[in-house]
């Protein structure tokens, strides 16, 4: 085969100069004067092509060519980062990567890339860590040549304008204030206190307005830390002739920036990796001329002379001389900081000396020692830290890769499984880190209950124990291998860690030959890093373990780095409440005690403050008897090294039924719904139940998934005796919550085998029901998932257990009560404000303090009622899919004993209460949401009571009054164009308000995001810095507490049954996370923004509507990629509409599921004008007569919220305590078009829009609580069948 090359690729090719290694398709010409680099390796499922180039000015490229992408992506990474950051300037490095985004010579815009990649379906991101700074982006791929050459003058000719440097920095400073309330960051900086602070890894590494003052100098008198002497002060006085001048620190940082970039933006310090459906050879003609153009500044300057800024604006002699004086002073504080970071390279780390970060000299002298932190989040961690010799060089074959296996295992006779059974830990984790060339810090981490926070020293001893035990291991080994090489005398021991060694080893290579590419975007970052380390050839496999097996076992240095797992080369993390009273008690009226005794020594024992962030902490020594305890020998009966895992896969083979041409990957081939192969009624024997299944012809890999959901009102819900009505209630929600958790502590030692073997699992509670997930290598999956629902349904009875211990219990009591207690303390600002949010708009509970009460009295009895009650409802509905390597017949097995399973536990549940049949009308239950009041502005107003919080929060919600589309066979005409407009909205809004609020008038981190989705997002991962977006839709049912617009279907045996029929509700969402203005000014700023956004979409051209059309189009019909994904998103269609078009009477069938939602959505998409558009955007934002807008606000400690009502508040329905809340809750009706407002109360122009939907709209669901400006969608399941008028 033979492919056309362009004459420019030929001379391009030829003028910038490349290296590349031989491929059967290549450039023959080129091929002529290279030197040849290895081929890539890769997996035997990765269907990609790859060729690595190292053009002539250093910079090293990977090219890879996916044939089933539709999108293009590119990553640079930059081998620098905040080890490479001036003692003097902390952070510069992440401020580099904020300023190269900010426009170059040839794209000066700031806000070109954004723009250009928001209108074509692309994002960016972009990220500093200790040893690199990455940048990366993807397109859709009609449009990459373009984004490309923007992106690759990021690093040819920047900008680094004085007017950006000036705004960025608070950018920097935004993204830092909203980590010091992250537990995560607070200990990671205690951490780095600890550290040697002449070594690099102690440099703080995000940086903030003083470490960076290079803002206006009305902005950047905050002044310094501890109101220490500025740390460019010395630095200045020289270039000022001894003279301080405070507002000169803005332009040194600005040099200083430049001389960073110059220093360590150089080709030969870069890898790049591009990716997408083009050829590549049309990638090489697009990556070599423009990134062949990346000058080495540092190479090539003229060290004669100082060059002088082209935009500087003053030209006066004496500045022009200053502004040379602190280029030099600035490259020579540059350069003397670049020799801080050790190589990074696998080749240029062989010569790196071992310099630990952390030794005990630091810290006393001796060790071990205890570090005390307390957090916001109600947890109790034990970290024991062991600083070991670096593995860097290999990788493949690190003793440190054994140990975490070994130390982190969960299977019987582990660590884990011993302080499991103890009822004194819930979670254990081993493994590094810390890991670089110069050093590792191995760590040991356990999550205590309140029972091991007191026997937290036990817990310590069973870890010191099993690394004797361990090291005893490796000692025999070692001293068999050497005293007999004969094969058949090997000792026991040496035989185990051989076994465990080339088990870890098989599963690696299994798991690298037997996964398929996943996203261009992530896997273009990632490959990017891992070739500056590994180089091209291995970027892929490193880490697979591909060459080892047994007889490579790294024994001598397993033993040697096992021996450094000890007492005395040990600090021990504490992070508790109880720790930090402990210690607070310990040294109440006690001076700071010197680590030996002596006067002269500088560290003491004591509380102290970290620098950075202002965590307090305490150090304290360990008393030498429980030193002592500690080193005894260990229990090797309840400890043991772990046994053979039973669940690797004995077949690797693609099922029989599988035709010839499916055995190959052919991602781009269109999904084929599942097959419904059975739906059986249920009766007084049996549960009703459907099977769905689809055989696997996309992705040609041994795995498959299995859900399995048991719909159920009794998961949320008590059946009222006098109306035999369910009603939700808070405390049976709450007890199916500890069932969950419960079953997976009760699980983790059993099945931890199967996770290494690439089986997952989880059981999940939700107002539909209970929900098991199964997925992972076919071979074994049907059995796991069986042993997993039968372990859940078993009842008991006879002394037989369940898993409903006691142990079990208190343990998740014990992380659901920590976790409610430290809720309002530990959460962000936004996090708080969804909460609110979601408090009206979608609970049925009454908030996180009523949960707290009902946890709190919880007991193991209540739970084992609540998962018998589970067995009595008698119109339960199984609903499972199968799909992957199954063949029909293996999944109607797995079906029919499935059912068997639960049938015999809820036969004997009935029997033993002799139970009559259930008279109740059967129901599909489900959250809800409620309907804002049309032409309302609805506030909350709720203070953060994290006393670390700094920012405060907006979120601004608009919900539409038109119902969303759900498929073309259940949705009007009508509701799809809604939809479609609202989403095309969205995309429009995104970057514009990105660069408005967030660029150019820097208000904070804020988040702008299409989504359609209904969880609750309450984690501290909530505000990132990425722009995103994603299409999600969830649902629920028809509620019963609102009976005044039930719908009743009634069945041909004449009884009523609430007919389960769904409406989707979109809304528009808006956040802000800022501290530089008060909440409510950033809402006015917010609704400025919307308001004006108008104008934007009158001036629009055609073309551009087409654009963004286009690229939001072809995003939606992206082929999706992994067998996982496929199942979550085929199932999500199954649970929401299978019970709205299976029911009897309501003349659907299952061809009308809408399988092919993107493709339609995609479609009126693309037809959508400018006057469809703007009659949304009016209806939604524009105006006020018609809109539904709910503004949540939280205000932190920068702008306090007051105590009384603030005035600007006056005429708007408002709400600042709970009681207030939850009355204005009680007035808000569901969303349910046949319970509408009263006209009086919305006016004659909304009401008769309204009437128009009132034959699809009905009850919502629960709320979306994800983040950013976009469709924030739910589902809701309706009355009565209205047949298939709306087809």
């Amino acid at each position: 085969m033979a492919l056309d090359f362009s004459r420019r690729g030929h001379s391009q090719a030829r003028h910038c100069g490349y290296h590349r290694p031989v491929f059967s398709l290549r450039h023959p010409s080129a091929m002529d004067n290279s030197d040849h680099l290895p081929p890539v390796i890769k997996g035997d499922a990765d269907y990609r092509t790859y060729r690595p180039l190292v053009l002539d000015n250093g910079i090293t490229i990977l090219l890879a060519h996916d044939p089933q992408a539709k999108h293009f992506a590119a990553s640079v990474s930059v081998h620098a980062g905040a080890s490479s950051d001036p003692r003097a300037l902390p952070g510069l490095a992440h401020f580099c990567e904020h300023m190269c985004f900010l426009g170059s010579k040839t794209y000066p815009e700031e806000n070109e890339y954004k723009q250009y990649l928001a209108q074509h379906g692309g994002k960016s991101n972009a990220s500093t860590s200790m040893s690199h700074t990455t940048y990366q982006f993807d397109v859709l791929s009609d449009y990459a040549e373009k984004a490309l050459d923007i992106f690759s003058h990021f690093f040819i000719s920047p900008l680094f304008s004085k007017s950006g440097t000036q705004r960025e920095v608070n950018a920097v400073d935004s993204e830092n204030s909203k980590n010091l309330v992250s537990d995560g960051r607070r200990r990671l900086q205690v951490l780095k206190s600890l550290a040697d602070e002449e070594h690099h890894y102690s440099k703080f590494s995000t940086g903030n307005k003083i470490t960076l003052p290079a803002g206006a100098s009305n902005e950047s008198g905050e002044g310094n830390v501890d109101s220490e002497k500025h740390p460019l002060e010395d630095t200045l006085k020289e270039i000022n002739e001894g003279k301080f001048d405070e507002s000169d620190t803005a332009e040194f940082v600005r040099a200083a920036l430049l001389a960073f970039h110059e220093r360590h933006y150089r080709p030969k310090n870069m890898t790049a990796v591009m990716i997408g459906p083009q050829s590549l050879d049309e990638l090489e003609s697009w990556v070599v001329p423009r990134f062949g153009q990346i000058p080495d500044r540092w190479l090539t300057k003229d060290e004669g002379e100082d060059k002088k800024e082209e935009d500087d604006d003053d030209s006066t002699s004496e500045n022009n001389e200053k502004w040379r004086a602190m280029q030099r002073a600035a490259a020579q504080m540059v350069g003397d900081s670049a020799a801080d970071a050790p190589p990074i390279s696998v080749q240029a780390a062989e010569t790196v000396e071992h310099r630990s970060a952390f030794r005990p000299e630091l810290q006393g002298g001796k060790w071990p020692v205890v570090v005390t932190t307390k957090p916001l989040q109600s947890v109790r961690k034990l970290v024991l830290h062991f600083p070991l010799p670096p593995t860097w060089q290999t990788p493949d074959r690190s003793p440190t890769s054994l140990l975490s296996h070994l130390f982190g295992h969960e299977g019987k006779g582990s660590a884990f499984a011993l302080l499991q059974d103890k009822a004194w830990i819930s979670a254990l984790s081993a493994g590094n880190r810390v890991s670089g060339p110069d050093q590792a810090l191995f760590q040991i981490s356990v999550s205590l209950t309140e029972e091991g926070e007191e026997h937290w020293k036990d817990v310590a001893k069973v870890i010191f124990d099993y690394g004797k035990i361990v090291c005893r291991v490796a000692e025999e080994s070692l001293a068999s291998k050497e005293s007999d090489a004969n094969e058949t005398c090997k000792s026991d021991s040496e035989n185990e860690l051989r076994r465990i060694w080339d088990e870890v080893a098989a599963l690696d290579r299994m798991r690298f030959h037997q996964t398929s590419p996943g996203a261009v975007y992530s896997f273009a970052s990632s490959v990017a890093q891992s070739i500056s380390k590994y180089g091209t050839e291995k970027c892929l496999s490193v880490g697979s373990l591909l060459n080892e097996n047994g007889d490579t076992l790294p024994g001598e240095e397993t033993l040697k780095f096992c021996q450094q797992l000890i007492p005395e080369n040990c600090f021990i993390e504490r992070c508790s409440d109880g720790a930090w009273e402990e210690m607070e008690a310990f040294y109440e009226g006690k001076q700071n005690r010197d680590g030996d005794g002596s006067a002269s020594n500088a560290f003491a024992f004591g509380k102290i403050t970290e620098k950075w962030y202002g965590v307090d902490y305490y150090i304290s020594p360990v008393d030498e008897e429980d030193v002592q305890r500690w080193e005894m020998g260990a229990d090797e009966v309840a400890l043991h090294l772990p046994e053979p895992n039973r669940y690797i896969p004995r077949s690797l083979e693609l099922c029989e039924d599988l035709p010839e041409e499916a055995k190959v990957q052919r991602i781009e081939k269109p999904i084929d719904p599942p097959t419904l192969v059975v739906n059986k009624p249920g009766d007084d024997n049996a549960v009703a139940g459907r099977l769905w299944w689809r055989l696997d012809d996309r992705y040609a890999l041994p795995k498959a998934s299995v859900t399995l959901l048991i719909r159920t009102p009794t998961a949320e819900n008590k059946l009222q005796p006098t109306n035999l009505r369910w009603d939700f209630d808070a405390n049976t929600s709450m007890q199916s919550n500890f069932l969950t958790n419960i079953f997976t502590d009760a699980l983790a030692q059993d099945t931890y085998d199967s996770y290494l073997a690439g089986l997952g699992w989880s059981l999940s509670k939700s107002s539909s029901g209970f929900m098991l997930s199964c997925s992972g290598y076919s071979d074994r999956l049907s059995d796991f998932a069986l042993k997993l629902l039968s372990d859940f349904c078993h009842v008991g009875g006879s002394g037989d257990e369940t898993f409903l211990k006691e142990s079990h219990f208190l343990t998740s009591k014990d992380k659901i009560v920590r976790g409610l207690k430290s809720f309002h303390e530990s959460r962000r600002a936004d996090s708080l404000a969804l909460y609110y949010r979601n408090l009206l708009m979608s609970s049925k509970g009454e908030g996180i303090e009523k949960n707290l009460e009902l946890a709190s009295a919880m007991s193991l009895v209540d739970i084992v009622k609540q998962h018998q009650d589970i067995w009595t409802d008698q119109n339960m509905v199984i609903e499972t899919f199968y799909t992957g390597n199954v063949s029909q017949k293996e999944a109607k097995e797995f079906f029919d004993k499935a059912t068997g399973i639960i049938e015999r536990s809820q036969s004997k549940v009935l029997q033993e209460r002799a139970v009559q049949t259930n008279k109740c009308s059967p129901w599909v239950p489900g959250p809800f949401e409620r309907r804002l009041t049309p032409g309302e502005d609805l506030e909350l107003h709720f203070a953060s009571k994290n006393p670390k919080e700094e920012n405060g929060a907006v979120i601004v919600t608009y919900q539409s009054q038109v119902e969303g589309f759900k498929g073309k066979s259940l949705s009007s005409e009508e509701s799809l164009q809604q939809s479609a407009a609202i989403r095309l909205l969205c995309k429009m809004i995104k970057e514009p308000c990105f660069n408005e609020l967030r660029t150019k008038q820097q208000l904070g981190y804020h988040n702008l995001i299409l989504i359609v989705s209904s969880f609750t997002c309450t984690t501290d991962s909530t505000c990132t810095q990425i722009v995103s977006s994603y299409y999600d839709v969830n649902y629920s049912s028809r509620q019963n507490d609102f009976e005044a617009s039930s719908a009743i279907l009634t069945t041909p045996a004449g009884s009523s049954e609430l007919a389960p029929l769904t409406t989707s509700i979109d809304s528009l969402v808006v956040y802000v996370l800022s501290r530089k203005e008060n909440p409510v000014e950033v809402a006015n700023r917010i609704d400025d923004f919307l308001l004006n956004f108008k104008s934007r979409l009158e001036d629009m051209t055609s073309s551009e509507i087409e654009d963004y059309a286009d690229s939001m189009a072809k995003a939606l019909t992206k082929p999706i990629r992994k067998l996982g994904s496929e199942a979550s998103n085929h199932f999500g269609k199954i649970r929401r509409y299978a019970p709205e078009t299976l029911v009897e009477g309501s003349g659907y069938s299952v061809n009308d599921l809408p399988w092919d939602n993107p493709e339609v959505l995609a479609g009126a998409i693309r037809k959508l004008d400018r006057n469809a558009i703007l009659q949304v955007y009016d209806s939604l934002v524009a105006k006020k007569e018609s809109r539904s807008r709910i503004v949540s606000f939280v205000y932190g400690n920068t702008f306090p919220l007051e105590q009384s009502m603030p005035s600007w508040a006056e005429g708007k329905c408002s709400a600042s305590s709970m009681q207030e809340l939850m009355a204005k809750r009680k007035s808000l009706i569901a969303y349910d078009p046949s319970n509408s407002y009263p006209k009086e109360q919305i006016g004659n122009s909304l009401w008769k829009m309204l009437g128009k939907h009132k034959t699809t709209m009905r009850y919502t669901a629960a709320a979306a609580a994800v983040i950013g400006v976009g469709v924030w969608g739910t589902m809701a399941m309706k009355g009565k069948a209205d047949g298939k008028k709306h087809k």
